[in-house]
């Protein structure tokens, strides 16, 4: 069977999918754009390991693209994106869980750490067992949040973001 161009067809051949390869080196250059940028005005200690960590990811990932896009060039392998794929994905549990840790970074700004710590552990070990026990899982959700504020705000004084717990714990505090 011929296309209009009078020419048969590619055949696959087995050619590997090189899409899935490519997207953490994407999302890699990404974020080393983005880390580069936030330390511009930090001490010059932070944008000397800010350059140096980002030039390695930034010449490996390059090299990546290079080697694969003359892949993709000699068709030796394939770029597809599997749209169908990825929509039957995203009805899936662990898409749900992803937006769950979505929410809970939007929320860490908007309630503070200790609160929207609770949250995220309350909901999703509810959603991991479909509901069971709840009162168990309010408890354990407080522990945890409990011991991540004692480790994390007042032992290594950590800046997370402060809100109403916060606020009241460290005026209980002082």
């Amino acid at each position: 069977m011929q296309n209009e161009d009078n020419q048969l067809p590619e055949k696959d051949l087995g050619r590997p999918n090189v899409a899935g390869e490519l997207l953490i080196p994407i999302l890699g250059v990404l974020f080393t754009i983005y880390y580069i940028a936030t330390v511009l005005d930090s001490p010059w200690t932070a944008q000397v390991n800010a350059y140096m960590v980002g030039t390695v990811l930034l010449l490996s990932s390059t090299l990546l693209f290079v080697v694969k896009g003359m892949a993709l060039l000699k068709k030796e392998a394939k770029f597809e994106i599997p749209f169908q794929a990825l929509l039957g994905s995203l009805k899936s549990s662990q898409f749900f869980f992803i937006l769950m840790i979505l929410a809970y970074l939007a929320a860490l700004e908007l309630v503070g750490f200790v609160l929207a710590s609770v949250l995220f552990f309350f909901s999703s070990m509810l959603f991991l067992d479909k509901g069971k026990a709840p009162t168990i899982k309010l408890v354990i959700s407080i522990i945890l949040a409990s011991i991540g504020y004692l480790v994390f705000i007042l032992m290594f004084e950590t800046r997370l973001p402060k809100g109403v717990v916060e606020t009241f714990l460290a005026g209980l505090i002082k």
